[in-house]
């Protein structure tokens, strides 16, 4: 046996070994993304006051009046979960850069919601980066150890300098949670395309 041959083999040891793991740490992933979602909601009526700010789809209409403030408060989109894991006939899909782009979503609201929690009076913005904390943990657990250095960290946003005041904390509040919303809607798809891939006999060869 050559010396590619045994690369190869033990390449695809190595990926059995990491699969065998990888469900179960998608499910444990995903059962944070369901507290997740569960919390959104109570920490936006707790730290949200403006009339007409809600998390409501049949309301979203009355957001549009605050678009101009999204971009003035510069408030970071994190990557586009879609286009990156997207389902597995397409044959693009990596799973790397797929846990990659999780990860730096969930740094990215790991830090504005450390921002908002210096802003708010409730707790529960607390709790919610913990999950997120704790979410960012399992995610990175996945992938692969050699990867882990190689992944582009997010830089800090900034955010804190340009929320002047309560109602500019309130609108980025309100935005912030929509946006992690549809994040974390799109890491639990995300997530089952991650447990498809490595249930797929063929996926381990």
């Amino acid at each position: 046996m050559n010396t590619l041959k045994i690369v190869g083999l033990l390449c695809c040891l190595a990926f059995l070994v990491r699969s065998a793991h990888l469900p179960e740490r998608s499910m444990d992933a995903r059962s944070l993304v369901e507290k997740i979602l569960g919390n959104i909601p109570m920490v936006h009526e707790s730290s949200v006051k403006i009339t007409g700010l809600t998390l409501d789809l049949s309301s979203q209409s009355r957001n549009i009046p605050y678009q101009s403030m999204v971009t003035s408060l510069g408030i970071p989109a994190a990557p586009e979960l879609k286009t990156v894991c997207r389902p597995l006939n397409q044959i693009d899909f990596t799973l790397e850069v797929c846990l990659s782009s999780m990860s730096a979503g969930l740094q990215l609201y790991q830090d504005v919601l450390g921002v908002l929690k210096e802003r708010v009076t409730t707790e529960k913005v607390t709790g919610l980066l913990a999950d997120i904390r704790d979410l960012l943990a399992q995610v990175n657990k996945m992938q692969e150890p050699g990867q882990m250095s190689s992944v582009a960290q997010y830089e800090a946003s900034g955010l804190a300098s340009r929320l002047p005041g309560d109602y500019e904390v309130q609108v980025a509040t309100h935005f912030i949670l929509l946006q992690l919303r549809d994040f974390t809607q799109n890491l639990k798809r995300s997530l089952r395309n991650v447990e498809h891939l490595t249930s797929r006999p063929e996926q381990r060869g």
